[in-house]
């Protein structure tokens, strides 16, 4: 499930939503449950079975670059969109500051 969007000048495709990578990398998730450390990020880790799937061949080591570079850029995204909530958030109040700094003056009249 996702939407394909194409239009004039588009020059890249990027995630959005949160939708999340376990659907297209099953295989990666299900070797993931057996690292030793719930946080592994499968690059250099002791403990990693992502890594020592590559290692044995059953993983090809392209696919767990394509899930490396998807992750970062899921995590960039999680990053932008905290960034432009919190500034929202701050003109929002900015707005509320203002209005009620109205509202004491015409009040006090």
């Amino acid at each position: 499930g996702g939407w394909l969007v194409d239009g004039p000048g588009l020059r890249e495709l990027q995630l959005w939503g949160d939708g999340g990578l376990a659907p297209p990398f099953a295989d990666v998730a299900d070797l993931a449950s057996g690292c030793r450390f719930a946080d592994c990020r499968h690059e250099a880790e002791p403990g990693c079975a992502v890594q020592a799937a590559v290692a044995a061949g059953a993983l090809d080591a392209g696919r767990l670059a394509s899930f490396q570079k998807l992750r970062g850029e899921a995590e960039a995204l999680a990053e932008r969109h905290g960034t432009a909530a919190r500034q929202a958030e701050r003109r929002q109040g900015r707005v509320l500051e203002r209005a009620i700094r109205s509202f004491q003056r015409t009040r006090g009249r």
